[in-house]
């Protein structure tokens, strides 16, 4: 047993459990305090704190190699270089110079070499299961992981292009990592059907939903939907829902969200499709219609990006079956709605604040850790109003969910 994690070390500190002797003991608070830290920074990650996200996982990697834990390096690693990623688009939209007092560049830099280490460490696990089971159960779980990974750097070097030192290089690299994505979905689903092993279906439509997120990004970001497959993705997706809805009432998919629920998600997907990849704001206009009149309740984001289609149907599209707004009403009233719901996110991202300190004190001993990044003032230390507004672009940067956060 490597006497680096003696009992009296730091990690025997961060866990309740006692077992029957002291080996295992370790080993039972080692996984758990690993498990814990990456779940903190996680935590710190979707409240918007980019900062204290930044800080957990750095320390922790280091702490992590140091314990010589390839499974833990290549978590933190995959979820720095998210990280990584959420602050370039924070400081695109922001106009900001700096975070965490790197430029944009460092950013670029350290985001790249956390994804190198985190597929090249993923890689090699994949190989030594396979060689070991073949394709097992756990050797699927370990290729999506890669697979995940894989889509995350793709997204990352297609965002970051622009200002990448060669960005012709960038986007072939993104365009590579796109196809071994692709060709690692389908050889997981091929593989699960052959063998028997069971499809988690909620799980895998809602990545594959995630896929969606990611590829109509880089079409906002002027990428040819064409060269993305983007059609393909999305039809899938969209046939996937449409087959469930034939056994709603034993379906999976509609156990802990509803099929208003669902087609709320996919509906937000289907307007950016429209608007974004087809240039058609009447189509887009009728996917946004159909939730707000049909659905009692609605996701606050699904209603906000309706109702922003809606508006610019209204401004922009030759539509003759569009209603008479000669006084301007219906987009004043639209303007209102928007301004409403604009005002109530930045009540939930207050909520969503409070919510990440009652979540980290429930953590307990995780404190006890020597990273510098946690600490109260950080999280606590009344914002200027600049703070605000960029804890909210950060918090919807963090939020678009066209990535994979990790835990073990």
């Amino acid at each position: 047993m490597d006497s680096r994690l003696d009992s009296d070390d730091t990690l025997s500190k961060l866990s309740e459990y006692s077992g029957s002797c002291k080996e295992i003991d370790t080993v039972y608070k080692t996984t758990e305090m690993l498990y814990k830290v990456v779940q903190f920074a996680n935590i710190a990650f979707f409240s918007g704190d980019l900062e204290l996200a930044y800080k957990v996982l750095r320390d922790a990697l280091r702490l992590f190699t140091r314990l010589d834990n390839s499974k833990a390096i290549a978590v933190a690693s995959n979820n720095l270089g998210n990280t990584m990623l959420t602050m370039y688009r924070t400081m695109t939209d922001s106009e900001e110079e700096k975070m965490c007092g790197m430029s944009k560049q460092q950013v670029i830099e350290k985001g790249t070499a956390f994804f190198s280490q985190s597929i090249k460490l993923g890689e090699s696990l994949y190989d030594e299961f396979y060689n070991k089971q073949g394709w097992s159960e756990e050797c699927l779980v370990f290729m999506q992981f890669l697979a995940n990974r894989y889509f995350n750097r793709a997204i990352f070097f297609l965002t970051t292009s622009k200002d990448h030192e060669n960005r012709k290089e960038a986007e072939s690299l993104g365009f590579r990592d796109l196809q071994i994505t692709g060709d690692m979905d389908c050889e997981i689903v091929n593989q699960c059907l052959e063998s028997g092993f069971r499809i988690n279906r909620v799980e895998r439509y809602e990545l594959m939903l995630s896929r969606c997120r990611g590829l109509l990004g880089l079409v906002e970001l002027g990428y040819s939907s064409d060269e993305l497959f983007l059609d393909d993705q999305i039809t899938s997706v969209y046939d996937d829902l449409k087959t469930a809805l034939k056994t709603r009432s034993t379906n999976p998919l509609f156990k802990d969200v509803s099929v208003a629920g669902r087609m709320q998600k996919l509906d937000v997907e289907l307007i950016r499709y429209f608007h974004l990849a087809k240039s058609d704001d009447i189509n887009a206009a009728r996917v946004a219609i159909r939730m707000l009149i049909e659905d009692e309740y609605i996701f606050p984001d699904a209603e906000e990006e309706a109702i922003k289609m809606l508006l610019l149907y209204m401004d922009t599209a030759h539509d003759e079956n569009a209603p008479v707004d000669e006084d301007g009403l219906i987009v004043l009233e639209l303007q209102s709605l928007i301004s409403t719901l604009e005002s109530d996110y930045i009540k939930r991202v207050s909520q969503k604040k409070n919510s990440f300190n009652e979540s980290t004190s429930s953590l307990g001993n995780l404190r006890s850790l020597n990273v510098s990044a946690i600490s109260d003032k950080s999280v606590n230390a009344d914002e200027s109003s600049k703070a605000s507004s960029q804890r909210r672009s950060t918090l919807k940067q963090s939020m678009k969910g066209d990535f994979t956060m990790e835990l073990f």
